[in-house]
């Protein structure tokens, strides 16, 4: 009978793996910390947050759409106003022209009488002082008349101010806004 030995001349039984093949199957042991295995992923909220992320990217790519073709429609009927009422730019039209003009296309007149209101209602309230100041200047478009005068400008936006920053600004008399 063969022996199939070992080192040593004992027999290697069967069902007993050799020594050399044990060593290879062993991981070695770790070198530093040992970290946790990582959490189960649960596919379901995976998925949710991915359909969300789609469902806001298409939302996006909607507004961004919107945005174009709103753009397109105002290119499309400055360049006819300028052919027709403007003859093709020779005559210079003004910013404030230009302004009133696009208003009255794009902007519902029942939206310009909501916008001068709440103007005409702005307080500073919670708001800083810088931002009472850029809600004023972006509404103070829907309100030229009022803010044609550098004076009533002035006098609107102090007359906003919280009472206490109002009673020490007034003393200066301020009678513009720089």
């Amino acid at each position: 009978m063969a022996s199939r030995g070992r080192r040593g001349g004992a027999p290697a039984r069967e069902d007993e793996p050799r020594r050399d093949e044990r060593t290879e199957q062993q991981a070695p042991a770790p070198q530093g910390p040992v970290l946790p295995p990582p959490p189960p992923v649960d596919y379901g909220v995976f998925m949710q947050g991915l359909v969300q992320a789609m469902q806001t990217q298409a939302h996006t790519q909607a507004a961004l759409q919107a945005q174009l073709e709103a753009q397109e429609r105002a290119d499309v009927w400055w360049a006819s106003l300028l052919r027709t009422r403007f003859e093709d730019g020779a005559v210079d039209v003004s910013w404030d022209e230009f302004v009133r003009l696009f208003r009255a296309k794009f902007v519902p007149e029942h939206i310009q009488d909501r916008m001068e209101q709440e103007f005409l209602s702005l307080a500073q309230g919670s708001m800083t002082v810088l931002e009472y100041e850029a809600r004023f200047s972006e509404l103070s478009k829907y309100a030229p008349h009022i803010v044609a005068d550098e004076r009533r400008k002035t006098k609107k936006f102090m007359m906003g101010l919280k009472p206490s920053l109002r009673t020490r600004l007034v003393a200066f008399d301020h009678r513009t806004l720089d």
